[in-house]
């Protein structure tokens, strides 16, 4: 099994091709809120919510764009199959049905945690709808924390919207950091604390979301790519023209 593969030019050009195409083309534009890198100097595990096929490649953006760490993620070994340049973008497979698979993932995140890059799981393990409660945890995240005796766990949670407009908006929340003692809970235990502090999140995120869908007011969201016009926003800024016209 492959090891992640990551390679810098590839990724300075796929950012340009993500951000200026791709996302572009999908969405209206990515919202932010929150710091990417901890400000504490220990081992990083970053913990993400998993609702949309998208959220890796929103997340690799992020990261390209704001963050000063090398950062790995851990993925799916059928998927990785299916989508290989991930692993340039930092991606190592799991095959979450082969016991051996798993643990050599985890300890391939735990080598590259100490040396200092920055690991990001989906804890949920599958994708799930961003409105499911509770979340459910799978027992990597636990493990891993459990590797060392301090580490910093980094909630982040991503929101897909439509409201008024005819492309979704993706927003971001980076949570504050969690400084976690590996050996203060089980490993069950571990897991429940580790899914309240993402759902937590998760439901503060959505709050605002729901208080001010536009982003319009809250200002600690900040956009990171430009606005992107879909059909009704053409076909209202027309109006606008013909109205102009006709009254000139």
């Amino acid at each position: 099994m492959k090891e992640s593969d990551k390679s810098r030019s590839f990724r300075r050009l796929f950012s340009l091709y993500l951000e200026r195409y791709l996302l572009h083309k999908h969405f209206r534009c990515v919202m932010m809120k929150g710091s990417v890198d901890p400000k504490e100097n220990l081992p990083v595990l970053y913990l993400a919510n998993h609702s949309s096929w998208w959220d890796g490649l929103i997340i690799f953006l992020l990261t390209e764009k704001a963050s000063e760490f090398d950062h790995y993620m851990m993925m799916e070994e059928k998927q990785l199959k299916q989508y290989a340049f991930f692993r340039k973008l930092g991606a190592f497979p799991v095959h979450k049905e082969n016991l051996k698979s798993v643990k050599h993932a985890l300890m391939t995140a735990k080598e590259n945690m100490e040396d200092g890059g920055a690991v990001w799981l989906f804890p949920q393990g599958k994708i799930m709808h961003q409105d499911v409660r509770p979340l459910e945890l799978e027992g990597g995240a636990s493990f891993l924390v459990r590797q060392f005796e301090q580490v910093v766990v980094k909630p982040v949670t991503l929101q897909y919207t439509f409201n008024q407009f005819q492309k979704p908006t993706v927003s971001v929340m980076f949570g504050d950091d969690a400084i976690v003692s590996g050996s203060s809970l089980r490993s069950k235990d571990m897991t429940c604390m580790l899914g309240d502090l993402l759902e937590t999140q998760l439901n503060r995120h959505q709050a605002q979301i729901i208080a001010d869908p536009d982003f319009s007011t809250n200002e600690e969201f900040k956009q990171i790519t430009r606005t992107s016009q879909s059909t009704s926003d053409a076909f209202d800024s027309f109006k606008k023209w013909v109205k102009t016209w006709r009254s000139s």
